[in-house]
């Protein structure tokens, strides 16, 4: 994953390219290192969390997710797991922020997303 991502840039993105920037930003993340991976997805948590409309994070996420869900258990089960390691390193504001966040994106989910996801959270 780049040091020069802007995740706020690629949340404003229409979906088709935002989906293929995404699903890039994912499989470079699978293919790190975990304390790499960590890092570059805290980083992207973290500028959502403290500078993107509620708007802009919930169109992240919602990619995201999606694609996540596309994956195999297993995968989504480690993405999940990465994530909310991420997420629990976060100052409490901002992981309050993504966790409201969350709620409303599994809510807009369609329901077998959700449920893969569900069932796949640590």
């Amino acid at each position: 994953m780049s040091t020069q991502l802007d995740p706020i840039s690629v949340a404003r993105m229409p979906e088709k390219q935002r989906e293929s920037t995404i699903r890039g930003v994912l499989e470079g993340l699978f293919k790190m290192k975990q304390d790499d991976a960590f890092k570059a997805l805290k980083s992207v948590i973290q500028t959502l969390a403290e500078k993107a409309t509620d708007d802009e994070y919930i169109n992240w996420c919602i990619t995201t997710m999606r694609i996540l869900a596309s994956y195999p258990d297993d995968v989504v089960k480690a993405g999940l797991t990465l994530r909310r390691n991420v997420v629990s390193s976060l100052d409490k504001r901002l992981a309050d922020r993504d966790a409201a966040i969350i709620s409303r994106v599994l809510n807009m989910l369609d329901n077998n997303t959700r449920q893969k996801l569900m069932r796949n959270m640590p």
